[in-house]
């Protein structure tokens, strides 16, 4: 068996409600800029959806925006059957998105003073194991999504 070609990961999708608030809290939290934006995709016939694993009937529209070099698609979904609350830490098909930052005590404060953040905890510090000097704090954004704000070396 031969092995798969090399990837680079190119993008990460994360699922939001309101694509317009999801879009505003990155670029007011982390300085995002938008590449490039997809007006709501419609496909009567459903062969689109289908091919992305939606139903049929499904529709979105998507951002895909710039963080700091990263890109991030941001995706609001309409459909009968999607789900509306955000899966627990430890439910399958849970996600959290990574940041760094090489201030976490001050990103931190900035995102406290945004409304419907939630910061769950403080700073923790690494000192043994596999990431020592890596300092980790983790906030839910304001639709739920967990961030983990990451700085390596503090």
């Amino acid at each position: 068996m031969s092995a798969a070609p090399a990837v680079r990961l190119d993008h990460v999708g994360l699922c939001v409600p309101d694509l317009e608030e999801a879009v505003a809290f990155f670029v007011e939290a982390f300085g995002a800029t938008v590449v490039f934006r997809l007006d709501r995709i419609r496909d009567p016939e459903g062969g689109s959806m289908q091919r992305i694993g939606a139903n049929q009937t499904a529709e979105f529209e998507a951002v895909m925006i710039d963080v700091a070099g990263a890109r991030l698609e941001l995706l609001q979904w309409w459909s009968g059957e999607s789900k509306t609350g955000q899966p627990a830490a430890m439910d399958v098909g849970a996600s959290h998105l990574a940041l760094q930052t090489p201030d976490i005590h001050a990103t931190l404060a900035a995102l406290r003073q945004m409304p419907g953040v939630v910061v769950m905890g403080e700073p923790v510090t690494f000192t043994e194991g596999a990431t020592p000097g890596l300092s980790n704090a983790f906030v839910r954004a304001p639709w739920g999504t967990i961030l983990e704000l990451v700085t390596w070396g503090a």
